[in-house]
């Protein structure tokens, strides 16, 4: 779809819904305006299993996902009567979590006869960095984002990496994946062999710091393999036995931690940086990298990310902190712009039929 100024005037109400994985999220957004954005949180219980275990989740979304709605509502249950869409997240993530979500959104579009727009996940980071104040504030102006294609999206995030070749909204090709662990899910490996906590990716990365590039060095994965793909299998074995080999020596930890967290962030982000280059370098037609998800809360990698977009004089879109996790408020901007293009279900039979896909793919 070729968006104009003219195009982006429309600006529906939106009701935005999330339950991918471990966060119940609901946002309520005026066109890319984020008027509300509401989330309730479940680290806290899933770290005592090191992980997001998929029941406990379910049984907490459904549990929160009233009051959440309610709150993105400002508690005022007749604001939903103004909303013009009901948008939520169909894949990819955990099936039964998914599926409360799916439900509530169903259950919303019937009963007060809203258009539906089901949500691609990785579509929502895409363009998270689109999102807008309640003032009509942010990166990405109208102007801006009408010349901003073709582009080049890096989506990094628990359980994918990918480099996506973006024609323009909704036009999409895969140049690059993951061909194993994700770079957010070997961050979270790594913190559990350091006995970090979970998520151990945060830690990870505030311990390297406070480390020395080169003490403790990694290989960096993929780094000659002329393709896009992304590895981090290899690497997080690698830490496991670096891990392993300091501490049959008797080396205390405070004494190689932080040269490790440094090293191992140091091959990721080279990972990234070479593959990064040569898309862009592959493409020379691109205007616009655009990045997002949850890997992008290190501000290292954002920024180093940033440094290399910026080489080649394009421009760099990034979200906000708080729009780099999981949440609603990208699903909501996602929404808009299949809303822009007609991608919209009226028919309550259709609607119905919608199923959840947990293993999605733009």
């Amino acid at each position: 779809m070729v968006l104009t100024k003219e195009i982006l005037k429309e600006k529906p109400l939106i009701l935005a819904i999330d339950t991918s994985c471990d966060d119940t999220s609901v946002a309520l957004l005026r066109g890319r305006e984020v008027l509300n954005s509401e989330l309730s949180s479940q680290i806290e219980l899933h770290s005592e299993f090191g992980g997001v275990v998929p029941d406990l989740a379910r049984r907490l979304h459904e549990e929160n996902i009233e009051e959440v709605y309610n709150k993105a509502l400002n508690n005022n249950p007749g604001m939903i009567n103004n909303v013009d869409y009901i948008a939520v997240t169909t894949g990819p993530g955990l099936a039964i979590d998914l599926e409360v979500g799916l439900k509530f959104a169903k259950d919303l579009a019937d009963r007060y006869n809203k258009p539906f727009v089901p949500v691609n996940h990785m579509e929502g980071h895409l363009f998270s960095s689109l999102l807008l104040n309640s003032k009509g504030n942010g990166l990405v102006s109208d102007e801006e984002l009408v010349d901003a294609f073709p582009a080049i999206a890096l989506l990094m995030s628990g359980k994918h990496t990918e480099i996506v070749y973006v024609e323009s909204i909704g036009e999409y090709k895969k140049l690059g994946q993951t061909l194993d662990d994700a770079a957010g899910e070997a961050f979270d490996k790594v913190g559990r062999v350091l006995n970090l906590g979970y998520p151990g990716g945060p830690v990870v990365t505030e311990f390297a710091k406070r480390g020395k590039s080169g003490v403790i060095k990694f290989t960096t994965p993929m780094k000659n393999s002329g393709d896009l793909n992304f590895s981090y299998s290899g690497l997080k074995t690698a830490a496991l036995y670096k891990s392993k080999e300091l501490r049959e020596k008797g080396i205390p930890e405070r004494e190689w931690i932080y040269d490790f967290c440094r090293g191992f962030l140091d091959a990721v982000v080279d990972s990234v940086v070479i593959k990064l280059q040569l898309a862009i370098e592959k493409h020379p037609e691109v205007k616009t990298v655009f990045v997002g998800g949850g890997v992008f809360n290190s501000e290292e990698i954002l920024r180093k990310v940033g440094n290399t977009v910026r080489s080649y004089n394009l421009n760099y879109y990034f979200p906000e902190i708080e729009y780099r996790s999981d949440n609603a408020a990208m699903i909501g901007v996602s929404a808009y712009l299949n809303i822009l293009q007609g991608k919209y279900i009226t028919d309550k039979d259709e609607i119905e039929e919608i199923d959840r896909d947990p293993r999605l793919s733009l």
